[in-house]
């Protein structure tokens, strides 16, 4: 099941926190980012309640994305947790190197290494975890190098791009695409770095997708109407990622 903890960008409003999902398998979950959403873990324990195991997937290192790494004390960690990182695909720098940065004084007080939890690489090849096999691409059309991760044959995720052609191919074929819309075709806002609605539905069209997931969504306004609004007229099957959203059909 994938439940959707934060799916907005940038900053948390209007009830939308930031870059972060839960994919939950039996006694396993896969954490997609950390952003602020992370915090929701503590408002639903249920969430990861007989969770053994924990991988956290982060696409990028923009706060939006890694905040909640802050808040991991808070949630009670799994007995088995890791922290899986770009660092070195993207920037030629460990994932432990970049996050060390931030999770020590005066920043945050408790430093990853005092936390019982590793900090990995996303290896160069596909990731297995726990049975799924994880594929990711280089998202270079970002003010910094992203990730866009595929969980076999059921979910493409791509967040923090412009409009990519290359990841029709990277999609093809999915269940579901969780795609970002930060704007409207309409009302462009950093169109050289982030998707509009448009684009993200016309990517699910091309890669032949059953499902669109909307997600980094703009905190601007309250009402998400325009941009589900403009998704909806170019893909059929459209939801927008609001925290909470559980979709228990996705088996990843």
């Amino acid at each position: 099941m994938l439940t959707v903890l934060g799916g907005g960008g940038w900053l948390p409003a209007h009830g939308r926190h930031t870059a972060t999902a839960l994919i939950r398998r039996s006694d396993t979950a896969i954490l997609i980012d950390a952003g602020t959403g992370v915090a929701r873990l503590v408002e639903r324990p249920e969430l990861l309640a007989g969770v053994t195991r924990l991988d956290i997937l982060l696409t990028h290192f923009h706060l939006d994305h890694i905040a909640g790494l802050a808040y991991l004390p808070s949630v009670g960690l799994c007995e088995q947790t890791t922290i899986w990182g770009p660092g070195q695909l993207l920037y030629d720098t460990s994932t432990q190197a970049l996050l060390d940065r931030v999770s020590h004084q005066p920043f945050h007080p408790v430093p990853l290494e005092q936390q019982d939890l590793e900090v990995k690489d996303i290896p160069a090849g596909e990731l297995e975890l726990d049975g799924v096999r994880v594929a990711h691409r280089r998202q270079d059309r970002h003010s910094a190098p992203t990730l866009g991760l595929r969980f076999g044959d059921e979910l493409a995720w791509i967040t923090d791009t412009a409009h990519d052609p290359g990841s029709v191919a990277f999609a093809d074929g999915c269940g579901l695409l969780a795609h970002e819309a930060w704007f409207t075709a309409g009302a462009p806002r950093n169109a050289e770095i982030h998707s509009s609605a448009a684009q993200a539905a016309g990517l699910a069209a091309a890669a032949q997708v059953e499902r669109l997931l909307l997600i980094h969504l703009p905190p601007f306004e309250a009402s998400l109407d325009p941009v589900i609004a403009e998704a909806e007229q170019g893909f059929g099957a459209v939801a927008a990622a609001v925290d909470g959203l559980a979709m228990e059909e996705l088996q990843a």
